[in-house]
């Protein structure tokens, strides 16, 4: 294993002036990784806008495959330290080369920050590929190579890898604000939350129980799928929301094809009410057009004119297979298709209006006060605490 990691930063080069506090906050969350990770002493600095961590002890696969997780990160390239001498570096490098298996070709490509080393690029290249060409049975590939032997030379020492692990790049989270995001238990909303993490927004969790219509099952799955969403951030608060009230009088009071669209609008309204006690500034949810019936253009368009709060859709331009590969990629998948109770299925119309008229929409609204039973659902609401390796417990 590695005693030194660079962490290369995926779009925190494209800001200006505020690039500081970017790059602060990726570190606190850096920071926090590490000292959950690594048991032993270990530094985080900024070396030519490349973050590297270095420690007396090895850093664990755990710890790399955690990092990848990380928005705000590139890549993570695992990298011996040595000092600044070509020699040194020719010796590490065919000494760790002879070592692989099933590699036939390589290709050495050198970067320097440290532009008054006696070589330039290029002749390091050549000098390093010239030792390994002489003490190995490898050869040289400069298109299509096996192996690329990346070599960074810094101010104070050079770095020598082999292996860029990709991470999740995108803003680190907590730089783009906080939201809660309106967790159903199906495959859209955990990846809405993947995407929106990517984007930097810190996030809090709403899933409505409707209890006593489903049972414990749902929400077990919900507490897992916290779990798997953790790796993307830090800690985080889900609330389990008491829905069943509501939906109830909502299935009592409004017409019949209206149901599910008006049990999302109260949805929307409830989280809103969170979102305001949580100090959070937008919802996020996992519609994609015209998926279902409450996500066509016109039944959206109505919603969003009700709801107080901005409603952020990040897969809304998404197919079902593009959603499914990313679900399969962050590991949800699995988690979202195990069956359960749906209390949305049980009330759902046989016909489901798909264009909402705004006008028995907004009288629905103006004569039926649930002002209350959002209240009291926040305030009887299930709050579990997660930590950043996905452990929860209930406040």
């Amino acid at each position: 294993m590695y005693k030194s990691l660079i962490l290369t930063v995926d779009e925190l080069w494209l800001k200006g002036k505020n690039r500081k506090s970017y790059y602060k906050k990726l570190q606190t969350n850096l920071s926090r990784i590490f000292s959950k990770y690594h048991h032993t002493s270990w530094k985080l600095k900024n070396n030519q806008q490349r973050l590297v961590a270095e420690s007396e002890e090895e850093f664990s696969e755990e710890l790399i495959h955690r990092l990848t997780s990380v928005a705000g990160l590139s890549s993570v390239t695992p990298m011996r330290a040595c000092p600044l001498d070509l020699d040194y570096v020719c010796d590490l490098a065919v000494k760790e080369l002879s070592q692989l298996s099933n590699i036939k070709t390589f290709k050495v490509q050198t970067k320097r920050a440290l532009k008054q080393f006696p070589k330039n690029s290029d002749e390091i290249n050549r000098y390093i590929a010239t030792a390994i060409l002489k003490n190995t049975e490898l050869k040289v590939d400069v298109k299509n190579p096996d192996l690329m032997v990346d070599v960074k030379v810094m101010n104070e020492e050079i770095y020598l890898s082999w292996e860029k692990i990709p991470c999740i790049g995108g803003l680190p989270v907590g730089t783009s604000g906080h939201a809660i995001t309106l967790l159903s238990g199906g495959i859209d909303s955990p990846v809405a939350s993947y995407l929106m993490a990517r984007r930097g927004v810190r996030q809090s969790f709403a899933f409505f129980y409707a209890y006593p219509y489903v049972g414990e099952e749902v929400k077990e799955k919900i507490l897992e799928l916290g779990k798997i969403l953790s790796k993307f951030q830090d800690s985080f608060k889900l609330y389990v929301l008491p829905y069943g009230d509501i939906q109830n009088y909502i299935a009592k009071n409004c017409k019949e094809d209206y149901r599910t669209l008006f049990f999302r609008k109260y949805m929307m309204d409830t989280s809103a009410y969170l979102a305001r006690r949580a100090k959070a500034s937008a919802l996020i949810m996992g519609d994609a057009l015209s998926q279902v019936s409450s996500q066509t253009l016109q039944n959206m368009s109505v919603l969003d004119r009700s709801c107080p709060m901005l409603v952020m859709r990040p897969l809304i331009g998404m197919n079902k297979l593009d959603i499914i590969t990313e679900a399969k990629k962050i590991d949800t998948f699995e988690t979202s298709i195990i069956p359960h109770d749906d209390a949305c299925s049980m009330f759902a119309p046989k016909h489901p209006v798909i264009k909402a008229e705004i006008k028995y929409f907004m009288e629905f609204c103006e004569e039926h006060d649930l002002s209350e039973l959002i209240k009291e659902c926040v305030n009887n609401a299930e709050v579990y605490q997660y930590d950043i390796q996905g452990n929860f417990e209930k406040k």
